[in-house]
């Protein structure tokens, strides 16, 4: 049996190696062909990389998203029927419905105030809610919230994204909100904190 192992192997066995000139050149071209699938690997976990963080996929560690939350700088007095942010022209949509208000810890005259998604726009640019003082005095506040839309044909939307859930507004009642009554929109007696 061995003496027919060691026949079969010299039949395959070539009498010569071939020149060291092609022993070298395929060992440049295997190292080459590896580089290059290596570089097509990494192009593409690079590209996958990307489109995941442009997407906003979740990150070890990252909070769950909660409402989102605005600072609101128009909320004396009624409604503006348009403003802008930045150069985009936000338009008067209607009055939504407040879901709650309640007092911030540790600022006594700042509410929270709690306002859903509404009114079938399908992508609402944001600040899209405005929280609005109606009127206040010693024993009670009245505000209401407002949705906003961008005016179309916009050449420059940069400071629109879309807006998704709740969305929370601080309000600063510019007075400790004290034991005063808040009643939520611009009619009715609906107290949303006592």
């Amino acid at each position: 049996m061995r003496e027919a192992l060691m026949e079969y192997v010299d039949e395959l066995t070539p009498a010569e190696a071939p020149p060291f000139e092609y022993v070298e050149r395929t060992a440049r071209q295997r190292r080459h062909r590896r580089r290059v699938v290596l570089a097509a690997v990494a192009a593409v976990v690079v590209v996958i990389g990307g489109v995941a963080a442009t997407v906003g996929l979740p990150r070890a560690g990252e909070e769950p998203a909660g409402p989102e939350k605005t600072t609101n700088s128009l909320d004396d007095g009624p409604p503006p029927s348009q403003f802008k942010v930045g150069t985009t022209v936000m338009v008067l949509q209607g009055e939504v419905g407040v879901m709650s208000a309640t007092p911030v810890p540790d600022h006594p005259s700042v509410l929270m105030v709690s306002v859903g998604p509404g009114m079938g726009n399908p992508q609402p640019c944001v600040p899209s809610t405005v929280v609005r003082i109606l009127s206040q005095d010693h024993t009670s506040v009245r505000i209401a919230a407002y949705r906003y839309t961008a005016v179309a044909d916009q050449p420059e939307t940069r400071h629109c994204r879309p807006s998704l859930g709740a969305i929370a507004v601080d309000l600063d009642l510019r007075s400790p909100l004290g034991d005063r009554t808040v009643y939520a929109g611009s009619s009715g007696q609906r107290a949303v904190l006592n």
